[in-house]
């Protein structure tokens, strides 16, 4: 018979089974040790050298074999192992080194494999078996989990802000369990939840409950007592009352702020307090910082980034820099901030309840969480200066003392301030309110450009536009930058509807609003600097639109260096101006520089970027590069036939304007097969008055003539005209004067100029000047007219535009006064920005110089 042995805490009767010499009562009552894993972000504990293990790959414990050792810590070892009966599988194996078997270890130990034991969630790591090596050294054999810790897994597979907050949710689940289990984790952090694929499906597995506490049920009467001035767990993952230390207990809601520290980690690539720091500062600066230090909220942490730091974190998130700074701001930003909460009462009182708020975000549903409010924070600076408001105590005291009313003063000031609570309760309610409704305005205003492209009713849409134009400021009062967002989403509706004087004015007055908050450099005020540009180039205000420009392409390149998509984006609007202004070879060069930061970046949700492809196709058109601009047009067709489809709108302006570079090489047929696929495509995805098609049938037209096809022409000119495309009556009033493809018509060619100019805007009295001015076919030539028309133009643009004055200047030397026309012509020239312009323009002053009109000489 085997001699019965006894424990040598309470002599108690051991069964022939138990490791060691005491029983599992008593190993369950010894103290806690701590240890020191992975350098200053791990777990601190405090544990004598051990000796190397002695188990080996191939070796057996139990019914297991060693395949490799896979992990190790202060007091244990994890080895991957193989079971061959009853069923054959790979597990993960934990044993206590040799010569670790100490009273506090062992039950250490036995604390996390009865916390493992008593759980059962698909979230959690699950124990299979456990038992006693030959050496009497417990073991236990959990489920191996094949993964990579979280954020690693994040960043690796660079998971948006809403797959990430998927994965924390069951993160949450897992924990929650736990808890409902009676087990208080108390080391959650990244490296201690392990992402593996289950069916394809990323699945979080929360492991190493080394350091847990049981807080009830079958634990309870056997509670390990943790030795006095112990540091449990990993300071950056530390809630405050751990760092503490003192006799206030331990309980679920410390897990709450480690949830919400890795969750402040999975957003922001960063956790709230550095990890080097804390331990650099030791341990009663540790403590003091987590006790007392407040956290950058989310959003401010990467709005303070370096921007290089920025773009590698929202590379890893799938977002532009921007847009995730703004995906913090409001429900993550209040949520991470209440989990953090260093008084626990105002945590989420549950992981579920953490979760559920997640979820309420996601599904676009008011959240709990809020900001705290003026006398949380009062408070909280009292605790942080009790020395110096105890001393302003006493001095209220003895005011108090010598004063017969102040009793009478407290209580009105009390009622006072209860009462400007409640109404800053009321305030914020109110205030969060119609921030919601700011949000769904944004994101129905953004579904309104596809239906004005289709051509449907906008005279409703107008009214309530104009509506919600005059309750802003009433109804946002007191939130710019929630008002900031809105101005900027109407303006690009106003936009869509062909409205710019409106659209230029909410663009400025997003932008005022911004700067009214935002008095540094600012990633929103920057993109509302570049949309303001963007609107001021498309009304032909060059001059404000270039420094506007400028200045959010300096702000820009402040925030986040040269190497930037959107530096590059505020480069390619420069550019835009440039081109506008004939400053071709600055255009170019704006362009390439853009688009060669651009072009890396290239897929579905970049595709936009091409657009600098086709500005820089249209400028080496413009300069009289044709040859070089076609390529361009054919690369930027091909990107967006990959990531559009095949009838987007947008190759249908490539097509278009692959046709006018072909066009003007002398490929006639190749430039009509073109320009006829881009119509094909605007008359299927777009309404039969927007200006893409009408400018396609226009060009389609001129090419058309161009190869004799007067009668198709006619047709086609036709078409555009009667729609209100200036070019279009300008092309039918000259095939009237010719009589080309329809009857010779001089009544007929007179109404269509007359049609041409209606609208009054500068661009389009120029076209029909210059043709007035400078067309070889008498029939067509109108000096006098072209003179009327051309003074429109220049004095609209303020005599600040040179191809303008060029025109002014073909018309009068057109009417003989050809001192004028050296003298407007001298004029334009001062104003170009290169040399080859000015030489264009100086073959024309020579000719008036010699009372020569133009038409005689081109």
């Amino acid at each position: 018979m085997t001699e019965s042995r006894k424990c040598s805490e309470c002599g108690a009767e051991l069964p022939p089974d138990a490791p060691g010499d005491h029983c599992l009562q008593c190993l369950l009552k010894l103290g806690l040790t701590t240890e020191q894993e992975g350098g200053p972000s791990g777990t601190i504990k405090i544990v004598p050298t051990s000796p190397t293990p002695t188990q080996k790959p191939g070796d057996w414990i139990g019914a297991y074999k060693l395949l490799q050792q896979i992990g190790e810590g202060g007091c244990g070892v994890v080895y991957m192992a193989e079971q061959e009966k009853p069923v054959r599988r790979r597990v993960a194996l934990k044993v206590i080194k040799l010569g670790m078997d100490t009273k506090s270890v062992i039950a250490r130990f036995e604390a996390e494999r009865q916390a493992l034991a008593l759980m059962d969630h698909p979230n959690i790591a699950k124990v299979l078996d456990a038992g006693a090596t030959e050496a009497g050294r417990p073991y236990f054999v959990m489920e191996l989990v094949r993964g990579i810790k979280i954020t690693d897994y994040c960043d690796q597979n660079n998971l948006s802000t809403r797959e990430r907050l998927d994965l924390f949710i069951q993160i949450c689940r897992a924990i929650q369990h736990a808890h409902q289990k009676g087990i208080i984790h108390r080391d959650i952090k990244p490296s201690n939840i392990l992402v593996t694929m289950n069916d394809g499906v990323p699945t979080p597995k929360v492991i190493d409950f080394g350091i847990a506490k049981a807080t009830h049920g079958k634990l309870t009467d056997q509670t390990l007592f943790t030795a006095f001035e112990q540091f449990i767990g990993t300071p950056a993952y530390m809630s405050p009352e751990q760092a503490e230390m003192s006799a206030l207990d331990i309980d679920t809601r410390s897990d709450i702020y480690s949830l919400g520290v890795l969750l402040y980690e999975l957003l922001t690539g960063k956790t709230p307090f550095d990890a080097k720091e804390l331990i650099e500062a030791g341990l009663d600066g540790i403590r003091r910082t987590i006790r007392e230090k407040e956290p950058a909220r989310p959003s401010t942490r990467l709005s303070t980034m370096l921007g290089a730091d920025l773009t590698v974190v929202a590379k890893h998130r799938n977002a532009e820099p921007p847009r995730l700074i703004h995906l913090m701001r409001g429900d993550l930003d209040w949520i991470v901030m209440k989990a953090l909460e260093k008084d626990r009462t105002r945590r989420y009182e549950t992981a579920n309840g953490l979760a559920a708020d997640i979820q309420r975000h996601l599904s676009n549903e008011p959240v709990v969480a809020c900001p705290p409010g003026n006398l949380y924070k009062f408070q909280k600076l009292v605790r942080r200066n009790k020395l110096v408001f105890i001393a302003a105590s006493v001095v209220i005291t003895a005011l108090i003392i010598g004063l017969g009313v102040s009793l009478w003063m407290f209580v009105q000031e009390k009622k006072a301030r209860q009462q400007a609570e409640a109404e800053k309760r009321i305030a914020e309610t109110e205030a969060a309110r119609s921030a919601e409704v700011a949000k769904f305005m944004q994101d129905m205003l953004k579904g309104v450009g596809p239906g004005v492209a289709l051509g449907r009713d906008t005279t409703l849409l107008r009214e309530i536009l104009d509506q919600t134009v005059e309750r802003l400021d009433k109804d946002l009062a007191g939130q710019p930058e929630v008002e900031a967002d809105l101005c900027g989403t109407l303006g690009l509706v106003y936009y869509d509807l062909g409205d710019d004087t409106h659209d230029e004015a909410m663009q400025r007055k997003a932008l005022e609003l911004r700067r009214g908050v935002n008095t540094n450099d600012d990633p929103q005020v920057a993109w509302d600097l570049h949309n303001l540009g963007t609107t001021l180039w498309r009304q032909g205000k060059l001059a404000e639109a270039e420094t506007v420009n400028r200045e959010a392409l300096a702000m820009r390149q402040r925030l986040y260096g040269d190497n930037n998509p959107d530096v590059a984006g505020s480069r390619a609007a420069l550019a835009l101006v440039f081109r506008r202004q004939g400053r071709y070879a600055e255009a170019e060069v704006m362009f390439r520089d853009a688009w060669a930061i651009q072009s890396k970046v290239i897929d579905k949700e970049h595709s936009y970027n091409a657009w600098t492809l086709v500005g820089l196709a249209i400028t080496l058109g413009e300069e009289g590069r044709p040859a070089e601009a076609e390529p361009l047009f054919r690369e930027v067709i091909g990107i967006w036939r990959k990531y559009l489809g095949r009838e987007h709108p947008n190759i249908a302006i490539a097509l278009e304007q692959l046709g006018l570079a072909l066009q003007r090489q002398g490929k006639l047929a190749e430039a009509e097969s073109s320009m006829r696929e881009a119509v094909a495509i605007q008359r299927k995805t777009l309404n039969g008055k927007h200006h893409d098609l009408l400018r396609s049938l226009s060009h389609m037209a001129m090419v058309c003539e161009e190869e004799g096809k007067f009668s198709e022409a006619a047709g086609l000119y036709r078409e555009a005209a009667d729609a209100g495309n200036t070019d279009a009556r300008i092309g039918l009033a000259g095939m009237f004067t010719k009589g080309e493809g329809v009857p010779k018509d001089a009544a007929e060619a007179a109404k269509w100029y007359g049609k041409a100019t209606e609208n009054g805007d500068a661009e389009s009295l120029n076209d029909l000047a210059w043709v007035q001015a400078t067309s070889k076919d008498a029939d067509l030539r109108n000096g006098t007219n072209a003179v009327v028309l051309a003074e429109k133009a220049v004095d609209q643009t303020s005599r600040k535009d040179p191809s303008m004055l060029d025109t002014l200047a073909a018309a009068y030397a057109e009417t003989g006064e050809f001192a004028k026309a050296a003298t407007t012509e001298n004029e334009a020239i001062s104003l170009l920005p290169n040399e080859k312009d000015k030489e264009d323009y100086g073959t024309r002053l020579k000719l008036y110089e010699s009372n020569s009109p133009y038409h005689e000489n081109h």
